[in-house]
Formats: structure tokens, sequence, C-alpha cells
């Protein structure tokens, strides 16, 4: 008689259900920095334009520069938050931590997306007022 271990000794232990939750956790925190990024890149441009109307300033492009770089990074953001949550999302089999920080990642980003939406047409009306 030889010892024979029971038949779950071999099987792997069960996943905690964790598919997706690096991609959410990254889409949100994406999507938090981003409209961050977007608005101090905002008093760079408005410096950029002083130093550009000041006379004792000339050639000083570095406001230009850093305005322009943070603009293109909250850009960025913005497109690493949308993807990491779709990838979250649909890595995701069924209704997890990953789809679920996915979900918010992506739905921060919707009311990013649509500030600046409201933004733009508040802007456009007032100019049409004037």
């Amino acid at each position: 008689m030889s010892y024979q271990p029971p038949t779950d000794y071999y099987q792997q232990p069960q996943q905690s259900g964790t598919r997706g939750l690096g991609a959410g956790i990254t889409s949100i925190v994406a999507g938090v920095l981003s409209p961050i990024a977007a608005i101090v890149s905002i008093p760079l441009g408005i410096a950029a334009i002083a130093s550009q109307l000041s006379r004792y300033n000339q050639g000083n492009d570095a406001w230009w520069v850093g305005a322009l770089v943070l603009a293109a990074v909250a850009v960025l953001l913005a497109i690493v938050a949308v993807v990491c949550g779709l990838i979250a999302v649909f890595r995701a089999g069924r209704m997890n931590a990953g789809r679920v920080t996915g979900i918010i990642g992506l739905a921060i980003m919707a009311v990013n997306i649509f500030g600046v939406t409201f933004l733009v047409f508040l802007l456009l009306g007032s100019a049409q007022g004037a």
C-alpha cells in the first residue's frame, strides 16, 4: 500500500478576481492627473503671453515650452486613462475589482470631457454676445 495524496493536492490556488485591477487603478490615477496638468498649463500660457508682450523679456520662450509640455502631458494622461479603463473593463471577465476601477476611471474621464466641452460652448456663447 502506497500513500495517495488527495486529488485537490496538485490544483492551483483560486484567483481572487483581480484581473484588470492594475489597469483600472492606472485609469483612475491618469484620469485625476490629466485635468490637473491642464489647469497648471493655463497660467504658464498666460505667463507666455505676458512675456511676449513685455519689452524687457524679449526672446524668452521658456513659458511657451512649459505650457506646451504640460498640455501634451494632459492629453497623454487622458489617452492613458481611457485606454487603461477599457483594458480593465474588457480584461475582467466578470464584475470584479478590475472592472469596477476601470468603470470609475472611464467615468472620471467622461466628466472631464463633459466639463471641457461645456467650457468651450460657454466661451463660444459668451463671445457671440459681445
